[in-house]
Protein backbone atom coordinates (compact mmCIF):
# COMPACT_ATOMS: atom_id res chain seq x y z
CA UNK A 1 0.00 0.00 0.00
CA UNK A 2 2.93 2.98 0.80
CA UNK A 3 5.15 2.52 -1.91
CA UNK A 4 8.07 4.24 -0.08
CA UNK A 5 8.33 1.15 2.57
CA UNK A 6 6.77 -1.56 0.61
CA UNK A 7 8.02 -4.11 3.09
CA UNK A 8 6.15 -5.99 6.11
CA UNK A 9 6.70 -4.76 9.11
CA UNK A 10 5.55 -8.00 10.61
CA UNK A 11 8.62 -9.84 8.99
CA UNK A 12 11.41 -7.24 11.14
CA UNK A 13 12.23 -9.95 13.60
CA UNK A 14 12.80 -12.95 11.42
CA UNK A 15 15.81 -14.40 10.56
CA UNK A 16 16.55 -13.80 6.56
CA UNK A 17 17.81 -17.22 5.90
CA UNK A 18 17.99 -16.31 1.78
CA UNK A 19 20.07 -13.17 2.43
CA UNK A 20 22.74 -14.88 4.85
CA UNK A 21 22.99 -18.29 2.39
CA UNK A 22 23.60 -15.23 -0.25
CA UNK A 23 26.15 -13.28 1.23
CA UNK A 24 27.88 -16.75 2.08
CA UNK A 25 27.89 -17.73 -1.45
CA UNK A 26 29.15 -14.38 -2.87
CA UNK A 27 32.33 -14.35 -0.25
CA UNK A 28 32.78 -17.75 -0.68
CA UNK A 29 33.72 -16.69 -4.58
CA UNK A 30 35.10 -13.35 -3.35
CA UNK A 31 37.50 -15.74 -1.33
CA UNK A 32 38.54 -18.28 -4.13
CA UNK A 33 39.18 -15.35 -6.50
CA UNK A 34 41.68 -13.52 -4.13
CA UNK A 35 43.33 -16.49 -2.59
CA UNK A 36 43.65 -17.53 -6.52
CA UNK A 37 45.14 -14.15 -7.12
CA UNK A 38 47.33 -13.95 -3.74
CA UNK A 39 48.85 -17.70 -4.18
CA UNK A 40 52.70 -17.67 -4.31
CA UNK A 41 52.77 -13.70 -3.57
CA UNK A 42 51.77 -13.88 -0.30
CA UNK A 43 51.99 -16.30 2.55
CA UNK A 44 49.48 -18.61 3.10
CA UNK A 45 48.55 -18.02 6.80
CA UNK A 46 47.90 -14.37 5.77
CA UNK A 47 45.29 -15.21 2.83
CA UNK A 48 43.63 -17.38 5.75
CA UNK A 49 43.50 -14.82 8.56
CA UNK A 50 42.70 -12.33 5.94
CA UNK A 51 39.67 -14.14 4.73
CA UNK A 52 38.35 -14.63 7.94
CA UNK A 53 38.44 -10.86 8.95
CA UNK A 54 36.90 -9.90 5.95
CA UNK A 55 34.13 -12.07 6.05
CA UNK A 56 33.75 -11.54 10.04
CA UNK A 57 33.58 -7.68 8.96
CA UNK A 58 30.95 -8.39 6.41
CA UNK A 59 28.67 -10.83 8.49
CA UNK A 60 29.18 -8.69 11.16
CA UNK A 61 27.53 -5.47 9.40
CA UNK A 62 24.42 -7.24 8.67
CA UNK A 63 23.57 -7.87 12.02
CA UNK A 64 20.97 -4.98 13.48
CA UNK A 65 21.20 -4.89 17.38
CA UNK A 66 18.55 -5.35 19.66
CA UNK A 67 17.25 -2.91 21.45
CA UNK A 68 18.09 -2.23 25.26
CA UNK A 69 16.08 -1.83 28.21
CA UNK A 70 15.15 1.31 29.55
CA UNK A 71 17.10 1.81 32.68
CA UNK A 72 15.59 1.73 35.85
CA UNK A 73 16.67 3.80 39.00
CA UNK A 74 17.24 1.43 41.76
CA UNK A 75 17.14 2.74 45.80
CA UNK A 76 19.59 1.29 48.06
CA UNK A 77 19.24 2.00 51.41
CA UNK A 78 22.03 4.01 53.04
CA UNK A 79 22.94 3.38 56.94
CA UNK A 80 24.06 6.42 58.35
CA UNK A 81 26.37 6.12 61.35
Amino acid sequence: MNNVHPHDHRDVGRFDWAGQIKLAIVLSVIAAITAIALAGRVAEPVVIVGVIVVASFAGWARVQPAPQPARQLIRIPVRHR
